[in-house]
């Protein structure tokens, strides 16, 4: 995937809550980061699953799958404008 230049928008607590992924743990963010993949973490409805995005970077901490440095640098995946992070060029992984 990483060789395909794509971007994924993850938001990994939506994914757990609605049974996408069976703990945040699990969730597969860090193999599509390992994997070369621009990810960039999000979040869905905030009144339904009560989780704000600086929420979402803390669960991923908490749970282990990455360092602080690292969540910055995903962090800045959101804010540059690598073309391939481009909206119209971003999948959804929800």
């Amino acid at each position: 995937m990483g060789r395909r230049r794509f971007g994924a928008a993850c938001g990994p607590t939506s994914n757990v809550l609605l049974g996408r992924v069976e703990s945040l743990a699990e969730h597969p963010i860090r193999k599509l980061c390992d994997g070369g993949v621009k990810v960039t973490v999000n979040t869905n409805d905030v009144l339904v699953f009560g989780q704000s995005v600086s929420d979402e970077f803390l669960n991923l901490y908490r749970a282990g799958l990455f360092s602080a440095a690292e969540l910055d640098e995903i962090r800045q995946n959101g804010l540059g404008d690598d073309p391939v992070l481009d909206h119209a060029t971003l999948r959804d992984y929800d």
